[in-house]
């Protein structure tokens, strides 16, 4: 037991590790996302579940060089700023799946034909996830109650002035969102995942499921 209980704890670790520069580099996106982009201009290109918000959404991170993990702050981040449940799938899903940094290393090992078909790819998966999303039977979140309460009024979507204010202080701003409200909300869960998947390593799961693809295959 106690050595059970060491390789998880030396697996887990090393996850977090592995992971944490990618998940605080998201929470930095989600802190630019929210300075650089008014809340009122999130909600009117990406509120609701239209096919144009899904599109958006998908276009919208097919450029950023965020992986699985980082999109999770960022793609938070824009459905608590107004973003339909649809669009943030959307760009949740095409993401990490692309990005400017990926498209030039495919284009640097791989070739030309696979620059363009990996970001195509992405933002076909990425519609295709928003628009499936938006069929869902709608089931009020707390992120959508919290959508509803609001009126815009300054503590809620942001005043004006906010707005337009300096993009420095926009930035310092966001970035005190991101890494205080946004992290108290999902950093428990991160841990988390992070727990389960350490506990996944140590276990064995994943050697058991290739095990038993490798002989479904020869079935």
């Amino acid at each position: 037991m106690t050595e059970f209980l060491m390789r998880f704890i030396q697996e887990t670790w090393h996850i977090f590790t592995d992971a944490a520069p990618y998940v605080i580099f998201g929470f930095l996106a989600a802190g630019l996302i929210k300075a650089i982009l008014p809340d009122d201009a999130v909600a009117r290109h990406l509120g609701g579940g239209s096919l144009t918000a899904v599109v958006k959404a998908s276009l919208l991170g097919i450029p950023l060089p965020l992986c699985s993990c980082g999109v999770i702050p960022a793609a938070i981040g824009l459905r608590r700023q107004g973003a339909g449940r649809g669009p943030s799938a959307a760009f949740l899903v095409s993401t990490p799946e692309s990005g400017v940094d990926s498209i030039a290393i495919t284009w640097a090992l791989l070739d030309p034909v696979m620059t363009v078909v990996r970001p195509i790819a992405a933002f076909i998966t990425g519609t295709l996830a928003g628009i499936l999303i938006g069929l869902l039977p709608e089931e009020k979140t707390e992120l959508d109650r919290e959508a509803d309460a609001c009126d815009c009024a300054d503590t809620c979507c942001g005043s004006a002035e906010a707005q337009k204010a300096p993009l420095l202080p926009r930035i310092i701003d966001g970035t005190r969102y991101a890494f205080g409200e946004l992290l108290k909300d999902i950093g428990g869960w991160l841990l988390l995942g992070v727990l389960i998947a350490g506990l996944v390593v140590v276990t064995g799961l994943l050697g058991m499921l290739a095990i038993i693809l490798t002989n479904l295959n020869y079935l």
